[in-house]
């Protein structure tokens, strides 16, 4: 059987996922056989030390992981860091998980997925939240943007359709979000903080701070204002972007498109929502968020 999944939405495009069983991964070339990775990842050997990043694509991954590396380190300094190795959903067991200690180490995986020893080990979480109608926005230029079978070629129109049908990488978006906000209710033992896109935009310093805390460094407010200031989006951009080769990056993505640092910004779903996908958003969210205490800001 095939790794890949390949489905067409109701327009005709084209989608291929990683057939996880009950999740469906991005078609990522580094795995053969995508349930079988899902189940090695259960049992993955972590350390006390460890961070783990999870939450739905799109939410500020990138943002975060930076943040985190230099709270680590203790210094606001850009660090090469290889992005295969710390992305768990990427790369095969032999090819994972840096040398080096503390860990910064990251999924998109549901909640029941996670690591065993996540629990065992009292690993710390940081679950990223981000609006809805910018996380879909994000995702539909990222998708649009890659070459070969990880692109999506559609219209931003039909990949709204396809949201709001059924979802695209790592399933419905709905669904995702209500399963993390049922589970992290209910687990008194998880050890985790909850940081939000819209939160470290309004208030970096004060986030970082926050995440500082949760960490046990006690860092300082100094050195988080340092941190700011290094990842702020248009600094982030720079620096990621020169440190990835050229080569890759014309085999990864479509000339001029966004790549992994497109703007950064909170509300630029008005540049694309229309007036009636707006109101048909409004309508399902209230339908399929009824009794959730999630909330979200939008501009």
């Amino acid at each position: 059987m095939s790794a890949y999944l390949e489905l067409k939405d109701k327009f005709g495009n084209d989608i291929w996922f990683g057939h996880g069983g009950d999740i469906w991964l991005p078609p990522f070339s580094t795995i053969k056989d995508f349930r079988q990775h899902i189940k090695d990842l259960r049992n993955l050997e972590l350390h006390y030390d460890d961070v783990i990043l999870t939450g739905f694509p799109k939410s500020g991954y990138h943002w975060h992981r930076e943040i985190l590396h230099m709270l680590l380190a203790g210094s606001p300094e850009f660090v090469h860091k290889s992005y295969a190795e710390e992305f768990l959903d990427f790369s095969p067991q032999n090819e994972l998980l840096p040398a080096d200690r503390p860990r910064v180490l990251f999924t998109h995986l549901r909640y029941h997925h996670l690591p065993l020893q996540v629990w065992e080990k009292k690993v710390k979480i940081v679950h990223l939240t981000r609006n809805p109608k910018d996380t879909w926005v994000s995702m539909y230029n990222h998708a649009h943007g890659h070459r070969g079978i990880l692109g999506y070629d559609g219209t931003w129109n039909q990949f709204f359709e396809l949201m709001m049908d059924m979802g695209f990488w790592y399933g419905d978006w709905f669904d995702f979000v209500l399963d993390w906000e049922a589970k992290l209710s209910a687990d008194k033992k998880l050890n985790f903080i909850i940081s939000s896109f819209e939160d470290l935009k309004l208030d970096p310093v004060g986030q970082i701070e926050k995440l500082d805390k949760f960490l046990g460094f006690n860092r300082g407010r100094e050195l988080c204002e340092r941190i700011a200031e290094a990842c702020k989006f248009s600094n982030i951009k720079v620096v990621k972007e020169a440190q990835m080769p050229s080569e890759l990056k014309a085999r990864l993505w479509k000339e001029n498109a966004p790549g992994f640092y497109r703007k950064g910004e909170v509300g630029d779903w008005k540049n694309w929502f229309t007036v009636a996908q707006n109101e048909a958003f409004d309508a399902l969210y209230e339908k399929r968020m009824a009794g959730s205490q999630l909330t979200y800001r939008y501009q």
